[in-house]
């Protein structure tokens, strides 16, 4: 007996029909392109589910690239949120920016950097530029301090993408360095070079900017691989005389700050030669001129290329509001001897 022949699989044609909508409706409402009502969207997507609907891969890429190519040179503007001041001239937070810039540009999207007050004082006039000029997507660029900015706006209305754990609020997809990582490579280089006790000096609040991904790697790393565990001070209260009680205490060869200036401090306080015998090494070495000190690139720049790729893609899909199950994407540095 002749097997009977299996079932086709359902095209956009059959789910058109059964939604009684144009096979062009069917596939804005499935991809999350165009003006649809959400009703009538919610609608196709059920009767797509109900009959088993799945879209070929192939015909995915091929309509892709037909809408890249058919793509408005310019279409809307990104925003990217900053408690930072405005003439803050931060090596970091500037590369990031135009790492964003360049790549929503290369999107065919304008970017611009709209500060707002950690006290909520600029809030109203914030939320009314971007209703007014139509923005739909923002970036939550680093802050100065760890800030929640869950209250400035509809989130609702916006697709949103993080590059900062120092903003707390609203919950969004997040683009950033990958801090432990960072932090174990350069411990690993620190030992390879002949450090036998490396010990890492953060402040608090750099600690929570950062998910306390360097304190977890010195402290596995101290645990697992060095010759000897140091205890990372996380520098809370009592400044210069706290650090010289935990460098008597700890006895470190190497130290670890988060940027040069903290270094130049550190050793300073200490008594130390920055390039002498006690080495010094930074999680986020951001100047050219760096004699004496190692350090890791973390590459904000293809941080914040990254971070605008994300965001044009939601915006495009419709992806709007906080995300029931947000997902990081985390970058690796590089290591600078």
């Amino acid at each position: 007996m002749k097997p009977a022949n299996p079932a086709p699989h359902p095209t956009l044609r059959h789910v058109a029909e059964a939604a009684g909508v144009s096979q062009m409706t069917v596939s804005r409402a499935l991809g999350g392109r165009g003006r649809i009502a959400e009703g009538t969207r919610a609608a196709i997507v059920a009767i797509a589910e109900r009959l088993g609907y799945r879209p070929d891969p192939e015909v995915a890429k091929l309509m892709h690239h037909l809408r890249v190519r058919k793509r408005r040179r310019f279409q809307s503007v990104m925003v990217g949120l900053t408690t930072r001041r405005p003439d803050a001239q931060e090596w970091y937070f500037q590369a990031l920016g135009a790492g964003a810039a360049a790549r929503a540009a290369g999107r065919g999207y304008g970017f611009e950097v709209v500060h707002v007050s950690p006290t909520g004082k600029n809030w109203a006039v914030v939320k009314r530029t971007l209703q007014g000029r139509g923005v739909e997507g923002v970036l939550l660029l680093p802050s100065q301090a760890p800030v929640d900015l869950s209250g400035v706006l509809d989130w609702g209305n916006f697709s949103i993408v993080s590059t900062s754990a120092s903003v707390t609020g609203p919950i969004a997809h997040r683009v950033s360095p990958h801090h432990f990582d960072n932090a174990l490579l350069l411990c690993r280089n620190l030992a390879h070079g002949g450090s036998r006790r490396i010990g890492l000096v953060i402040s608090a609040d750099h600690d929570v900017r950062s998910g306390h991904g360097f304190t977890a790697a010195v402290l596995w790393h101290g645990a697992n691989e060095a010759a000897h565990a140091v205890r990372p001070l996380v520098v809370r209260e009592g400044g210069s005389a706290e650090l010289r009680r935990w460098f008597a205490r700890e006895a470190p060869d190497a130290i670890i700050a988060n940027e040069l200036s903290s270094v130049r401090d550190c050793a300073r306080s200490l008594g130390l030669k920055v390039g002498g015998p006690v080495r010094f090494a930074v999680t986020s070495l951001m100047e050219e001129k760096h004699e004496g000190v190692s350090g890791i690139d973390e590459r904000p720049g293809a941080i914040g290329g990254a971070a605008a790729e994300m965001l044009a893609g939601m915006v495009e899909r419709r992806e709007r509001g906080r995300p029931e199950s947000p997902n990081a994407m985390l970058l690796n540095g590089r290591w600078v001897p």
